[in-house]
């Protein structure tokens, strides 16, 4: 034990008295964006006023907002859900990963994606899946240009899930209807490179998957736990910035412009258990890009209070095709909730991918001695490097979080 707890203690206390402040202030401003939210529910005019003065006088490098999808639903929307349909076919995938270690004896990385067909209301138990995937090296001259780094690896599991998710939708589109796919994450991906641009051909392999769902005729949707987007906030931030001269439209997209305020922050305020807001659709670059390779795909959301009880704020992505069809909103929303019911407050479904994909500890220790013993086996060693075995041995075979 090094670190001397003791000497943190005068630290923490300030800590403590800085985030109670901060609370507070919060509190005043989530009160400011109820009243705005309130006050603007169905004055589409001022939204529309709004939308096209932020997208004139803000900078594009920031600016990220939502739009109304439809003048149906009020801003201030609080919709609870409706009885599940009596039948459904819910498939979720998620995907982990062995990072690749080159202090290691053999350079890879692993990928496994699991997932789980969900047969609704037909008391079938659920068919389970994984699939793992290792990648390595096949040639010394192949090594350089191995891309093992921990954001290309992330890059290949995401575009692993969906690929998975896309197939097992297709295969199993003549089962019960409705046939919602789910991902654990934001369906607007935009994974950014080393050169601070999105990689195109995965982008457009990403639409390709889920126009791929939509001609299955599946629902789709990205369910993204306690998120900390604030484009619902920016757009009442424009709204505000109608009537005040001195409003700063070039912050518009950043969090000082927000304040720190979240959109969770607002609808934990406004939606009951089981409840979600109106859908609202993104304003940014990338949801242009994904509209120019096939406009159904346009990205929508709502938000959603998945727990029996609790203010815990989740966001569900869906694409357009979903989001015109308000037959197909209310399924994906009571499904959701049905779902949620199982555990108490988060999807069953994505638990159980999760719990088909995760590669733990245990499991990465174990592949490593089994790719020992076949290497052993083709006269090949296992040494480590230096480095790692100090490490090893400094530690006494633990973790940085072992131990306590």
């Amino acid at each position: 034990m090094t670190l001397e707890f003791e000497k943190l203690t005068a630290d923490l206390e300030k800590m403590a008295q800085t985030t109670a402040r901060r609370l507070s202030q919060r509190r005043e401003r989530v009160a400011e964006a109820l009243d705005t939210l309130h006050t603007y529910r169905t004055n589409w005019t001022a939204v529309a006023n709004a939308l096209q003065t932020a997208k004139a006088q803000s900078d594009e490098k920031y600016y990220r907002s939502a739009r109304p999808f439809s003048e149906k639903e009020p801003l201030d929307s609080h919709i609870p859900a409706p009885p599940p349909p009596a039948q459904a076919t819910i498939i979720a995938a998620d995907g982990s990963q062995i990072m690749p270690d080159r202090h290691a004896a053999h350079l890879y990385y692993l990928i496994n994606v699991g997932g789980i067909i969900y047969h609704h209301g037909s008391g079938r138990t659920p068919e389970t899946f994984s699939q793992p995937d290792i990648a390595y090296p096949d040639s010394d001259e192949a090594i350089d240009s191995f891309n093992d780094t921990p954001g290309a690896v992330s890059i290949e599991r995401d575009r692993q899930e969906i690929e998975t998710l896309a197939r097992k939708t297709i295969a199993n589109r003549h089962n019960a209807q409705p046939l919602l796919a789910l991902l654990d994450q934001r369906l607007l991906y935009w994974p950014i490179g080393t050169a601070g641009v999105a990689d195109n051909a995965v982008v457009t392999e990403w639409g390709e998957h889920m126009t791929a769902m939509r001609h299955a005729g599946a629902l789709l949707c990205g369910y993204i736990d306690r998120p900390g987007t604030s484009s619902v906030m920016t757009l009442l931030r424009s709204i505000f910035g109608l009537s005040d001269a001195q409003f700063n439209w070039k912050e518009l997209g950043q969090r000082k412009a927000t304040q720190g305020v979240t959109d969770a922050d607002v609808f934990s305020q406004i939606l009951g258990p089981g409840e979600r807001s109106a859908v609202f659709a993104n304003i940014s670059d990338a949801n242009e890009v994904f509209m120019a390779q096939d406009a159904a795909n346009e990205v929508c959301f709502f938000y959603l209070n998945p727990g029996l009880s609790g203010q815990n704020i989740a966001r569900v992505d869906i694409p357009r095709w979903v989001a015109e069809d308000a037959g197909a909103v209310t399924a994906v929303h009571s499904l959701l909730i049905d779902q949620c019911r199982i555990l108490g407050n988060y999807p069953y479904v994505i638990a159980r991918a999760d719990e088909m994909a995760v590669v733990g500890r245990q499991d990465a220790g174990e592949l490593n001695f089994m790719i020992d013993v076949i290497m052993e086996r083709h006269g090949i060693s296992n040494d480590i490097t230096s480095k790692q075995g100090s490490k090893e041995l400094a530690r006494g075979g633990r973790t940085r979080h072992e131990g306590f």
